[in-house]
Order: structure tokens, then C-alpha cells, then sequence
């Protein structure tokens, strides 16, 4: 059995099929048997392996960033490429110096610094207040466990320590704010023509032969590439599910017999006052810190405000500055002391002074919140889903092993998987080697229907493995040969690409003549746009009088231009968007005053400098990082 699964399964569903295996080996403690088993390593770093688990994980957490901030409709052309795979596997090398190079040095963070932090994430807290519930949701969310999570936090907070050293050695002279303020308050006094590439078409001819003559020459480009037609068979997780009815007592039965699951568990928000004292310290320090902490408790208890006593007297300046507030607290979150001091307590009520290894802590809690069971009809959804996933993900692992067996044992025909596995056979849209729509977008499908198997062959393909949830098998329905269009078909084209080249020429050369002949004196500006029937504009002097993308564009090209000469205005020319040509006269430059800029301003600009150039320090270092490296790549193996 073993064997045909080696021989027959690959991928994911390979995998799959050895959890569901090594599952008993697991429960009775045997699995540590397969920990000397080798790993695929994609790349070391200074002897340090970087296996294609991590890789992978990687992969995936970046696919899931991008598709979560640019859509779904993100090219699948684009994950599969091998500038984004080498862009993973650098970052886990740069990732794996720096981690190196942290410890090595030194470098590190406390558990209450890491506490904080998290903490203080945004994204982790409900009405301004920690909430652990979904910090833990967004983590797995995210694909990761809350231990690896903190782990990244660490190393990234110990390498902010690096990055602080690094980024703070830069500076900002004062002559280098003055010449920053200079150049970002500069005005130009310029005016300028804008001449629509539209309006020289009709100025232009594109004649029989010069059609024939274009189609005969560059033929190359009015071939149509080949493509293929096929008959294809998919298997996908969601189509299974989908198809799935379930009786309403089972799914009552999965609420009942789960029913802990359903329950949100009791939580606390609470806030606290820190009286700091190391773990090492002496009996005096330790009692000084006792004795603050419950002076704090007497005054809390008195009814003085537990935030001002938080904001003034607390070392923990994280939640200080928001009158101590912790947010909601579950287990695992703070030390076990505090946990259990703070579940002891009932609303509003205030602890005796609660030791850790962080100091002495006076705790309020200022919210509790019940545990309660969520209904049958809350969850019901839910759970229908889930046992649909399920039992979708059970039959899928069983029919992609039959998929793969019969059409590997049938090569000549879809027919016998389709009727065995009940899957429809569907016939696709013409689609190249190069592009794809809908499901052939995905490439490994597309270099499956031009392989040598399917099209010279005239077999089934191997099993594609589309996605995660989704294989599918491709047969050859029809195919056309690389083919040169009709000239009768390509004709419109080709006298639209033509009469566009020569307007855009014929509107350049006026634009070059126009330039020149001002540069040289022969015509004057003013008197040139009068006979020329053009209408020339002013250029704002200050960006903050922009409000036209299009003025944007001609301010750009002007301030790229080299400043007058005492001899007269500069004259210049060129293109901005959407087929637009500008002419401009730029008359004067005129330089900021940065004696004119208050204190604020220069601070910016300092600032400005300061990380500009601490940026360029720090990408110099990771360069240095890496140069001084010994890295090892395996392509094969990304």
C-alpha cells in the first residue's frame, strides 16, 4: 500500500493521505520516530538551513497578503514565476542573517516587552481594549500559530533594536536642510502649450501600399499563436461540498457533541498599576516596592481615580498612558499570578498587591464578561459547513487517488474516471500556451494541454494540481498550428498603428521645430501662439494650486528642466499622459528661502534627511549582511 502511494500520489494530496496514516502514530506517542527524517532544504545561510516548509509557509503568507490587498483577480501567472519564488526564498535568507547576527550580538526582548507590544497592535483590539480572542483569531487567520507569531515579534523587535542604532547614526546638517528647503520650496515662472495627439491624425495618410508593405514586412506580428481546445475532468473540495445534503440531526448531533466548542469562556478586562523590582533584587528594594504598591491599594480602594493613579505612579509606561488599561485578558496572555488574581476578582473590585516576575502589580478588573453558550441557530451555518468540508475533504482524498489510477490506466479516454467518480467532462474555450481565461489562467493547466502526452500523444494528462482543492485531468479536443491572419482581418489595425505613429511623429517634429527655432531666436513666443492659433497657460508657481492630474504631469516635466540662462528663457518640449505633447518656456527659477521657513518646517525636513539617508544606512548593512554571506540556492527546489 505504501508503495502505490509513493508511486501514484504527489503534492499535497501525498501528504495528506501520510497525516491520515501517521495520525495513530501520533496519538501513542511514536511520532518523534520520524523527526531524523531528512528535510528539502531550499537555501543556507552561513550553514544555516532554510527547508522548504518554511518556504512554503512563506509562499503562502505572502499569496494570502496579496490577494487580501489586490483581489483575487491577481494573476495566478504571477505566484508561479520565478523572479516571486526567488523574491520568498531572499527575504528568508535576509530574514535568517539577520537573525544570526541578532544573536550573535546580544540582542533581545523581554516577555513583558512582548507583551506590550502585541498588545499595543491595533488590529488586536475591540473598542480600543486588547482583546486575546481575536488576537488569536487573526493569528491563525493568518496561517500561523500564536507562538510562532511571538516568535517573528521577537526577532523583528530585537532587529528594530538593530535598526534604531543603525538609522539614528544619520544626521541632518543645516546646510543640507537648507538645500532640501530650497529645492522643495522652488517656483517656476514658465508657461506652456498642450497639443492633443487626436487632432493630428487627420493631418496624416496611410495609403494601399503602405498597408501591403507593413503586413509583408513585420508578418511576424499578425500571427495568431497555437492553441489547443480540451476536454478536462475537475475535482475541487468546494464542488464536493456544494453537492453534499445533510440531514438537520446530524448537524444537531455535531452541536451537541461539541457543545464546548460553542462556548465563549469568561473573560476579564482589567487594568493595573506596576510598581517595577527586578526578580534578583534585594529584601529592602523588594519590600520599598511591596509597601508603594499597597499604599496604591489603600488609595485605590479609598476612591481615588484608579487611572490618574495608573497614569502618574505605574512603570508600565505602555499602559500608563492609557490609565493602566490591559484590555481583555484570557489565559496565556500574562504571567499565571495575574491570571489567577484577576479571575478571583469581581467587577470593579481591586487586588491586593499581586508579586510577578515583573514587580508588584495592583489589578482592577473593569469588565467581566459572562460565559456564554452560543445557540443552536447562531452556529448552525456553521457547523453545516464545517461537516460538509469534512466529509468533502475525506471523499476528495479518495477520489484524486482514483481520479489519478484511471486516467493513468485509461490514457485514451476521460470517459471511465467521469463515469466511476461521477464527474462531468467539460469542453474548454480556445485558450494558447501563453493565455488563459477563467480556469485555464492557471498556467500548470495550460503547460499540461500543450505538453507532448496530450498533443502529440493524444493521451490524458497527469493530474494538475490546480490549487490546494483542486485537480483536474486534460485531454486534447482540437488544436490549431501557429497561423498568419488574413490581411483583410488585420487591415483595421494595422491603419490605426500607422496613422498613431505618424501623428505621434508629425506632432513630435512640429513640437522640435518649434523648440528650435525659439531657442535660436528666429520666432518669439507670444507672437508664434498667435499665428500658430495656440492658447498657452501659466504654470501654477505652487503645487499647492494644483488640482489637475494633468497639470501635475506638465509641472513635472517643466521642474526636470534645466534653469534659464542669463541669455533668456530655456524652451523645451515633451510628453505627459494620454497622448498629450507640451511645449513650455520656463523664464526664471526661483530658489526657496529658508530663512523663511519656521521651526516646524525644518524639523520636517531634518527629519526628511535623517530617514532618506538612515534608510540608505540600513539597506547598506543587510547588503553588507549579505555580501559577506556564505548563501547556497536550490533552484529545483523553490
Amino acid at each position: 500500500m505504501l508503495s502505490r502511494i509513493r508511486d501514484r500520489a504527489s503534492g499535497w494530496i501525498a501528504w495528506a493521505i501520510v497525516i491520515l496514516i501517521s495520525i495513530p502514530f501520533a496519538l501513542w506517542g511514536i511520532n518523534s520516530y520520524f523527526e531524523g527524517a531528512s528535510k528539502v532544504i531550499v537555501a543556507t545561510a552561513e550553514g544555516i538551513e532554510i527547508d522548504q516548509q518554511s518556504y512554503q509557509q512563506a509562499l503562502a503568507q505572502q499569496q494570502r497578503t496579496l490577494v487580501q490587498l489586490v483581489g483575487r483577480d491577481l494573476d495566478p501567472e504571477f505566484f508561479a514565476s520565478e523572479d516571486f519564488k526567488r523574491q520568498i526564498v531572499d527575504q528568508l535568507i535576509d530574514e535568517t542573517l539577520q537573525g544570526a547576527y541578532i544573536r550573535s550580538r546580544g540582542y533581545r526582548i523581554s516577555d513583558r516587552e512582548l507583551n506590550w507590544q502585541i498588545q499595543a497592535i491595533p488590529a488586536f483590539r475591540t473598542d480600543g481594549i486588547f482583546d486575546s480572542a481575536r488576537y488569536h483569531d487573526l493569528v491563525a487567520r493568518a496561517g500561523l500559530t500564536v507562538t510562532g507569531f511571538e516568535e517573528q515579534q521577537r526577532r523583528q523587535a530585537a532587529f528594530n533594536q538593530v535598526e534604531s542604532g543603525i538609522v539614528a547614526t544619520a544626521f541632518a546638517p543645516d546646510s543640507s536642510t537648507d538645500n532640501l528647503l530650497r529645492l522643495l520650496r522652488q517656483e517656476r515662472d514658465a508657461r506652456y502649450v498642450v497639443l492633443d495627439l487626436t487632432n493630428y491624425w487627420d493631418q496624416v495618410t496611410v495609403t494601399d501600399n503602405d498597408i501591403e508593405f507593413e503586413y509583408q514586412e513585420n508578418s511576424d506580428r499578425y500571427y495568431l499563436p497555437a492553441d489547443t481546445r480540451v476536454d478536462y475532468l475537475a475535482l475541487s473540495v468546494e464542488t464536493l461540498a456544494a453537492e453534499l445534503v445533510l440531514d438537520e440531526e446530524e448537524i444537531r448531533r455535531a452541536y451537541d457533541a461539541n457543545a464546548d466548542r460553542y462556548v465563549q469562556p469568561e473573560s476579564r478586562a482589567v487594568r493595573h498599576v506596576l510598581v517595577s523590582v527586578d526578580e534578583g533584587a534585594g529584601e529592602t528594594a523588594v519590600e520599598a516596592a511591596r509597601v508603594k504598591a499597597t499604599e496604591l491599594v489603600d488609595r485605590a480602594r479609598s476612591g481615588a481615580d484608579f487611572s490618574a493613579l495608573a497614569e502618574t505612579h505605574s512603570d508600565d509606561a505602555g499602559s500608563a498612558r492609557r490609565g493602566g488599561d490591559l484590555g481583555v485578558i484570557q489565559s496565556g496572555t500574562m504571567p499565571s499570578s495575574f491570571e489567577e488574581a484577576a479571575a478571583s476578582l469581581l467587577e470593579g473590585q481591586i487586588s491586593d498587591p499581586i508579586r510577578t516576575r515583573y514587580g508588584f502589580h495592583v489589578i482592577q478588573v473593569t469588565r467581566l464578561n459572562e460565559a456564554t453558550l452560543e445557540s443552536y441557530a447562531e452556529v448552525r451555518d456553521r457547523i453545516a459547513t464545517e461537516i460538509k468540508r469534512q466529509e468533502a475533504e475525506s471523499r476528495f482524498v479518495e477520489m484524486a487517488e482514483d481520479l489519478r489510477n484511471i486516467s493513468y490506466e485509461q490514457p485514451d479516454s476521460l470517459t471511465p474516471a467521469a463515469r466511476v467518480l461521477g464527474l462531468e467532462i467539460k469542453r474548454s474555450d480556445w485558450f494558447s500556451r501563453e493565455h488563459g481565461e477563467e480556469f485555464f489562467a492557471h498556467p500548470a493547466l495550460r503547460e499540461a494541454a500543450f505538453s507532448d502526452e496530450v498533443l502529440v500523444d493524444g493521451l490524458n494528462s497527469e493530474v494538475v494540481e490546480v490549487d490546494l482543492d483542486t485537480l483536474a485531468v486534460v485531454r486534447k479536443a482540437d488544436y490549431r498550428e501557429r497561423r498568419l491572419q488574413p490581411l483583410s482581418v488585420v487591415r483595421p489595425r494595422i491603419v490605426e498603428e500607422l496613422r498613431g505613429q505618424r501623428a505621434f511623429d508629425a506632432l513630435e517634429l512640429e513640437g522640435a521645430s518649434f523648440v528650435d527655432q525659439l531657442q535660436k531666436g528666429s520666432i518669439l513666443w507670444s507672437q508664434e501662439l498667435i499665428d500658430r492659433g495656440w492658447q498657452d497657460q501659466p504654470l501654477p508657481l505652487s503645487e499647492a494650486e494644483v488640482d489637475d492630474p494633468q497639470v501635475g504631469s506638465v509641472r513635472s516635466l517643466i521642474y526636470a528642466a534645466p534653469p534659464p540662462r542669463q541669455s533668456g528663457p530655456v524652451y523645451g518640449s515633451g510628453w505627459i499622459d494620454d497622448g498629450k505633447f507640451v511645449v513650455y518656456q520656463l523664464s526664471a527659477v526661483i530658489e526657496g528661502d529658508p530663512s523663511a521657513a519656521s521651526t516646524d518646517d525644518r524639523v520636517q525636513m531634518q527629519a526628511l534627511i535623517v530617514r532618506r539617508d538612515g534608510a540608505g544606512l540600513l539597506a547598506s548593512f543587510q547588503q553588507g549582511l549579505r555580501a559577506a554571506a556564505d548563501v547556497t540556492i536550490y533552484p529545483d527546489q523553490l
